[in-house]
């Protein structure tokens, strides 16, 4: 099979975790004999606007050419930046198209009402939307009511490399609860219902460890929150850290925090990826960590923005016997297996 892919999203030296599931998603249909021939991919973040200008012209462009070359599909990860050019190329289809949102494509849709009439009449056209959970695809049956069940699949972005997140043999501390928080710094990621809850741990006398790896916008309003809450001893704060070093991070913590509030978080796949590990996981009760976090069983879900209710459940889990520990690891680590990429992979081809 040759498949025309197209994405705006896409991992570069400069930005290797910029569109990694994309990456791992192309990666492993390639072990399938799967070719990927043509392609038109925008690699790093574009940085500048005139760059940007620059490198969505060469992008559009490519897929201009690309359209009339031999491929038996398009694939087009990320919906709403190639509205477009795609609503230009429909006179042209011959070949199936495959859609692939992952979150705030289809949200920043709704609130353009424009380029929401083309996406729409490209929708249409489309032969399979491809979504990262079952909650997101509640969501693209309600927003476009001329999609039938069948038109949606569910394919959870990428899936997890096993082969980069696994258990490793650890000492046990149990003289404090280690923490971790992995993340892009932005307000809707949560970080400051994160860092709230960790004051609140202090003030209870909760003695405690927390790593946060990362980065974006808001590192230095991080980086003030810890110093105005005294956290500066609590709190290990590690920036950037590449993807094959991630394993190191899951497997030093006890829980993953995943506090984000976004409605577009369609998947969280760090949530997985820390679950892969034998690491539960304490997540907001919205999109798609509520479809496979299941409270008090894997890990906890909490009401977005609730820094109190976080707290209870890290004292909660604290509180814990060891054996009962043991099973919430052990219900994390089965629920990943499920989404691990070899087989998201064949279930998607």
């Amino acid at each position: 099979m040759k498949i025309f892919l197209i994405s705006n999203m896409f991992p570069s030296t400069k930005d290797p975790l910029f569109g990694v599931f994309v990456k791992n998603f192309k990666d492993e249909l390639e072990k399938n004999n799967v070719l990927f021939q043509p392609i038109s991919l925008i690699k790093g973040l574009a940085g500048n606007p005139i760059k940007k200008v620059f490198n969505y012209s060469i992008h559009y462009f490519n897929i201009l050419i690309g359209i009339f070359k031999k491929f038996d599909l398009v694939y087009v990860h990320y919906v709403s930046h190639h509205i477009p050019i795609l609503f230009l190329l429909l006179p042209f289809k011959r070949k199936p198209w495959v859609m692939n949102a992952h979150g705030t494509d289809i949200i920043d849709l709704q609130k353009n009402k424009y380029l929401n009439i083309f996406a729409e009449k490209v929708l249409k056209k489309t032969d399979l939307l491809v979504v990262p959970t079952s909650y997101f695809k509640s969501k693209v049956l309600q927003r476009y009511s001329f999609l039938e069940e069948q038109d949606v699949f569910v394919s959870p972005s990428g899936g997890i490399d096993s082969t980069k997140f696994f258990i490793k043999e650890k000492d046990a501390d149990i003289s404090k609860l280690h923490l971790g928080f992995v993340s892009r710094f932005i307000e809707e990621k949560g970080w400051k219902t994160f860092l709230d809850a960790l004051l609140r741990l202090k003030e209870k006398r909760v003695p405690f460890v927390a790593s946060i790896a990362g980065k974006g916008p808001d590192e230095q309003k991080i980086l003030s929150t810890i110093k105005q809450y005294g956290l500066e001893e609590d709190v290990q704060f590690l920036g950037l850290i590449p993807q094959d070093k991630l394993v190191d991070i899951y497997n030093g913590i006890d829980l993953y925090v995943f506090p984000t509030y976004r409605e577009a978080e369609s998947l969280g796949l760090t949530g997985l990826e820390a679950m892969a590990c034998g690491t539960p996981v304490i997540a907001c009760n919205i999109a798609g960590p509520a479809t496979y976090i299941q409270s008090h069983k894997n890990g906890f879900l909490f009401e977005p923005k609730n820094s109190e209710a976080l707290t209870d459940y890290i004292i909660q889990y604290q509180r814990l016997q060891p054996e009962q520990k043991d099973k919430f690891k052990l219900k994390a680590l089965n629920t990943s297996k499920n989404f691990r990429k070899d087989i998201v992979a064949q279930n998607l081809l």
